[in-house]
């Protein structure tokens, strides 16, 4: 453990320049030479994992969210993206890397992390999002800016990385290569499907996958004349709406409604300021956590799809000077929430790993809003929530 990179810090005695809502308070701050990129919160256990933006990754445990603790560091390697995934009663880490494309770290015990597999590709992985399907299969889906990729990951643990399913554009849109970005899986209650959210060339996509020995089928694809590519898409738990991202500074977070097989008008939008650039979201409706760069964190109200509003926010980093085309990336890229708790932890370009707890927001279950338990955190010994 190399602790000359890491810095336990008082949030009230950082140098960086913070400001927030009063309902939203910073319980750890974890300074990292470089910052910090990707970033994963395991949820059935206290430990949250963090791609080093100049290699490597950092391990930490939150058991006492107040004063985190270093598990496991390593400074080496290109990281790009973080999933974690459970098969049996072992815990993985899944990195997705330059070359290879992904390797598979077994985590079980966090302080002796080691690389038990890896995944070979000419192109390396740009994002990964592991899914507890209803079939029982644990599976990875990982995009590259090409084709989309679902892997089996007890195959890939036992060496064999062929593919289950691979997903390209529609070859009806004039940039069907351009391929996808991003991936996100979840289980609708209503039809009881599979659904693959993709984000890519030509907008976003929504797919039924509950038949993983087909071609997928598409459902619904969003096609906002605004948006020429998506660069993320989270649903919320009724299968109703998603959020969409497209990354570009002014554009804002979108708000669509799957009541079609195709979908160009969002319902409902919302920016902190015309200025900003969102890079990712979580949902935990009626909330959702918007990671805003150089904006901050954001917490937003999204009860009412076409009205959301700003419930809490906190700036980690300070303001910049000049013309907004013209500044760089930097401030909070990813964000997590720990349901059991509702911690919420993010990770800055910057500054490193952040943690804060907003008032009233106590934890997270979808039984307790009436809708099904679905998020990015995945019951890996039961499978999805099929109410």
């Amino acid at each position: 453990m190399r602790l000359s990179f890491l810095v336990l810090l008082a949030w009230a005695s950082s140098a960086w320049a913070q400001e927030g809502s009063r309902n939203i308070r910073v319980v750890a701050h974890v300074a990292v030479e470089g910052g910090t990129s990707a970033l994963a919160a395991e949820q059935a256990r206290p430990y949250a994992w963090l791609a080093r933006r100049h290699g490597g990754i950092i391990g930490l445990d939150l058991s006492t969210d107040t004063s985190p603790s270093v598990v496991f560091e390593t400074t080496d390697g290109e990281v790009r993206d973080i999933t974690t995934f459970k098969v049996s009663d072992h815990h993985y880490l899944a990195l997705a890397t330059g070359a290879p494309a992904a390797m598979i770290l077994d985590i079980t015990i966090p302080t002796e992390a080691q690389v038990v597999a890896s995944i070979a590709r000419d192109a390396g992985y740009r994002a990964l999002f592991a899914y507890r399907h209803s079939s029982g299969r644990a599976l990875l889906m990982a995009a590259s800016g090409g084709p989309l990729e679902i892997l089996d990951l007890e195959q890939v643990l036992a060496g064999n990385d062929t593919p289950l399913l691979t997903l390209d554009t529609p070859e009806d849109l004039p940039a069907s290569t351009m391929g996808f970005d991003y991936a996100f899986a979840g289980f609708e209650t209503s039809g009881q499907q599979d659904r693959l959210y993709l984000a890519g060339a030509g907008g976003y996509y929504v797919y039924d996958i509950t038949e993983l020995s087909g071609a997928g089928k598409l459902l619904t694809h969003i096609s906002s004349a605004a948006v020429q590519r998506g660069r993320m898409i989270v649903p919320m738990p009724s299968g109703e709406h998603v959020l969409a991202l497209a990354e570009y500074r002014a554009a804002p977070i979108r708000i669509f409604a799957l009541n079609s097989p195709r979908v160009r008008t969002a319902e409902g939008a919302w920016m902190a300021h015309w200025q900003d650039e969102y890079a990712a979201v979580q949902v935990r409706w009626p909330f959702a956590f918007v990671a805003g760069l150089e904006s901050g964190l954001h917490v937003i109200n999204i009860f009412d799809p076409g009205n959301p509003y700003t419930d809490a926010y906190y700036r980690t980093a300070p303001a910049s000077g000049g013309a907004p085309l013209e500044r760089g990336r930097r401030g909070i890229s990813r964000v997590d929430v720990r349901n059991e708790d509702g911690l919420i932890v993010a990770s800055d370009l910057e500054s490193g790993f952040w943690a804060f707890r907003v008032e009233a927001f106590y934890g997270w279950h979808g039984h307790d809003w009436g809708l099904p338990n679905m998020s990015n955190a995945q019951d890996w010994d039961s499978g999805p929530d099929r109410q």
